[in-house]
């Protein structure tokens, strides 16, 4: 099968104040058979942690954990200033997602978050 580019979606987390949390716009992922997200991020400044968040509504999001309680929706964890890093991960199901910033008490920083939705033909 191949894959190709479903449904490029472009967010802005924005500004990230030391110590606090932000999140990106939700990414609607219902109708998709989707396998893979590549999400490229980008930081100013700082020491962030990504990870994803899933909603059945598209308007209450929760983070992602198994049976156990133990956390599933790691996409990047401890990212220092780059001009761009790309993120391969297989999401969790959900038709809906978003990623939660989180800033390390460590500097302010602005965030981008690019993000593809790959597909099996």
């Amino acid at each position: 099968m191949a894959i190709k580019i479903y449904k490029p979606v472009v967010g802005t987390a924005g500004a990230v104040a030391r110590n606090t949390t932000v999140y990106s716009a939700g990414v609607d992922l219902s109708g998709t058979t989707n396998t893979k997200i590549g999400l490229l991020l980008a930081s100013t400044a700082g020491s962030i942690t990504v990870t994803q968040q899933c909603s059945m509504d598209g308007t209450t999001f929760y983070d992602a954990v198994n049976a156990a309680g133990d956390a599933q929706g790691a996409v990047a964890a401890t990212v220092t200033v780059t001009t761009g890093r790309y993120v391969e991960y297989t999401p969790t199901l959900a038709p809906y997602i978003r990623f939660k910033v989180v800033e390390g008490n460590t500097a302010a920083t602005v965030v981008t978050l690019t993000v593809a939705v790959l597909e099996n033909e």
